[in-house]
């Protein structure tokens, strides 16, 4: 069966807009995969500091691509559709996002360099939902953890990305279930 990979990088789960949405999208695309969630806030994800980086580095010199180091980045090359939940958090997504990010970009694994120096994306996945909630009405070309995840599909060989997000959660007069209904509505046509 084709593997979706869902990756939640939201905080407050109980509460979590981007959750609820991304959670409506999941259930409707496990029908169709094998649905493995991520859960950022319980993995213990760290950043790439001159330590880590010298380890891989030498670990990629060896080709020894199946080191637990990269295990990250092989589910991620590894599946045929990408869920990423991140609510939009200081014009971005949360920082633990950006810590996995450096995780799976691993050169050999996500990705390789044409001998003109192109990135050349090695990733299964022919689609990504990037799923978030914004509590003003910002559009997605303002949202750069939405364009910063676009980006990235590109380069890991991603060609279909979609942004699902919830607009204006923090207006008071905002109606979050229907706001959520009307979205999930649209899952319909997936």
């Amino acid at each position: 069966m084709r593997k979706l990979l869902y990756i939640n990088s939201c905080v407050n789960r109980e509460t979590s807009r981007t959750m609820r949405v991304s959670t409506e999208l999941v259930n409707k695309l496990k029908d169709d995969y094998e649905v493995t969630g991520l859960v950022l806030e319980d993995e213990e994800l760290v950043p790439l500091n001159s330590t880590r980086l010298n380890e891989r580095s030498a670990l990629l010199s060896e080709g020894d691509f199946n080191n637990a180091f990269f295990n990250f980045a092989r589910q991620f090359a590894e599946a045929d559709c990408i869920v990423i939940a991140a609510p939009y958090w200081d014009c971005g997504f949360p920082a633990m996002l950006k810590i996995y990010i450096e995780n799976i970009s691993v050169p050999g694994i996500a990705y390789k360099y044409s001998e003109e120096g192109i990135p050349t994306g090695l990733c299964k996945a022919e689609k990504l939902y990037y799923v978030t909630s914004r509590g003003g009405f910002v559009p997605d070309e303002g949202d750069l953890g939405y364009k910063t995840i676009e980006a990235m599909a590109k380069y890991y060989g991603i060609s279909q990305v979609e942004c699902i997000s919830l607009q204006g959660t923090d207006i008071p007069t905002t109606d979050i279930d229907e706001a959520i209904e009307n979205i999930a509505a649209g899952f319909a046509a997936l």
